[in-house]
């Protein structure tokens, strides 16, 4: 068995495979039901097709979808035939999408027939392919995976690769490895017990790693992922309710909107509730418990991109924590932490009360960026640990996060670099000088960018920024300054402008 079969699992071949694999909206139509004998149809003939294009082993595809059921068997499709697949979301700005095109240099993109104008406003070279368009084929699942099963992918063969906020201005590539991802599947269920045939949500766009879990997880349990109406990540609970959702998946922020409304008395409730992304407030814990099934679990995952998803995990279910934010847990499967003291020491041993920087060892952490970046790794008893940049204590319920160490800060459930922000600032406004601070917390959260006021006799159109930044990444406000507060090393003083963001006077 190949690492690509592996992952694929044997569920088309399942005595009476007519589960529903994957329930949403497909070529022209709103919503169908796409049972596990329709789906590795469908597979099979985006396989072939992708062979004709050369598509093997570290060759790359574009996936220009989000939230279809088109989005789901491209994935797996490349995976299929031991390729990697690059998440492109059509929400970006078309400008960012060249980039990344530019930098994955993918030789065929898939998506569906809302994505298709929209690739050929990007890219004239590279070739397009409508999924739902794409036909079926007329061998058997069965075929279609004994074929999977002999590609020559190896398991340092890289299955996917994600674009992330890059401080220099131009996005950073994040090749995850088959092994990489193997790891994390293998663990996180082992972890979570999620029951077989579960009803999966499916909140993250495509571009957002934590997508990779609704895919590849409702595959080895033999699930449906039910893909949501643009509307439904906005009223969660109606989603839920209507779908029988029992595998819930988000950011803190959307069950923070699920827990302010009520469990409509028909809804069974979940079997496993996740959270991941950012911090996890103690009140949405607290707020979400009702919505758990008997029996269920909450679970608060942590991990960066670079370690595959989620490394460590919290069950906050009946936590006692009362204030602040949830705890993230210890490593699952074979994942491995330690601290990096502020004296320099690396211990793999920590005793409650340390604090450091967390590092990350086992066979989910990345072997190193696509790009010429510096080295994320330290060294220590022969081995890589990848320094992720989180400040953290050890507590009696694991680790605890602390915040950030440098001007990479989750917003939204994505990851950003302040930096890029401001670079990107700075060449679009002419300005030498400005900052970029994240204001308040939870829902309540905004980006906020100060600048010096000598540098711009015109108010600042932060619209401007959408050409190169996702909405996500644009500050909700620009405030002008006499002068930019400074630290002691001279510095611009970023905690003396939160403090000013939220109308208190900076130290």
């Amino acid at each position: 068995m190949s690492v690509c079969s592996a992952l694929l699992t044997d569920r088309w071949r399942a005595e009476g495979a007519d589960r529903s694999a994957f329930e949403g909206a497909f070529g022209a139509e709103p919503k169908i039901v796409l049972s596990e004998t329709e789906a590795s149809l469908h597979l099979a003939g985006i396989a072939e097709l992708l062979r004709t294009h050369g598509v093997g082993p570290n060759a790359r595809v574009g996936v220009l979808s989000n939230h279809r059921v088109e989005t789901y068997l491209a994935v797996l499709a490349v995976v299929s035939v031991g390729g990697t697949f690059v998440p492109l979301n059509p929400k970006f700005p078309a400008q960012r999408l060249r980039t990344i095109l530019d930098l994955a240099r993918p030789v065929v993109v898939l998506g569906d027939h809302t994505t298709a104008e929209l690739h050929r406003n990007l890219s004239g070279s590279v070739p397009f392919v409508d999924v739902a368009s794409a036909g079926s084929s007329v061998n058997t699942g069965g075929a279609w995976l004994d074929a999977a099963a002999e590609v020559p992918a190896t398991e340092k063969d890289t299955a996917y690769v994600m674009f992330t906020s890059g401080s220099t201005g131009t996005p950073k590539g994040v090749p995850i490895s088959y092994a990489n991802l193997a790891a994390y599947v293998d663990g996180v269920t082992g972890l979570l017990a999620i029951p077989d045939g579960a009803r999966f949500s499916q909140f993250f766009d495509l571009s957002f790693d934590l997508s990779m879990h609704d895919i590849f997880v409702s595959m080895r349990q033999r699930g449906t992922l039910v893909a949501p109406l643009q509307v439904d990540l906005m009223m969660p609970g109606a989603y839920v309710a209507r779908e029988g959702i029992d595998a819930w998946f988000s950011v803190p922020l959307v069950g923070a909107q699920l827990g302010a409304g009520k469990r409509r008395e028909d809804f069974a409730g979940f079997s496993s509730m996740l959270f991941c992304g950012e911090a996890l407030p103690t009140e949405t814990v607290a707020a979400c418990r009702p919505w758990l099934a008997e029996g269920g679990r909450m679970w608060n995952l942590y991990g960066p991109t670079e370690a595959t998803i989620a490394f460590t995990a919290a069950d906050v279910t009946d936590s006692s924590r009362t204030e602040g934010n949830a705890s993230i847990g210890k490593p699952f499967g074979v994942n491995r932490t330690a601290l990096l003291t502020a004296d320099g020491t690396v211990a793999t041993e920590p005793g409650l009360g340390d604090e450091g920087e967390l590092l990350l060892g086992g066979p989910q952490v990345f072997a190193g960026y696509s790009s010429d970046v510096p080295s994320p790794f330290v060294e220590h008893g022969g081995g890589n640990w990848y320094r992720s940049g989180d400040l953290v204590r050890i507590d009696a319920e694991g680790v605890y996060f602390r915040g950030r160490i440098d001007s990479q800060v989750k917003f939204r459930g994505y990851r950003i670099e302040l930096g890029e922000i401001e670079t990107v600032a700075r060449r679009t406004f002419g300005l030498k000088t400005l900052a970029v601070v994240v204001s308040g917390d939870g829902a309540g959260a905004r980006l906020v960018m100060f600048h010096l006021a000598h540098e711009t006799t015109d108010a600042l159109d932060l619209g401007r920024l959408a050409t190169d930044l996702p909405n996500y990444m644009i500050p909700a406000e620009a405030v002008a300054l006499d002068e930019m507060p400074t630290n002691q090393n001279g510095k611009i003083d970023r905690r003396a402008l939160v403090s000013r963001s939220r109308g208190k006077q900076g130290p």
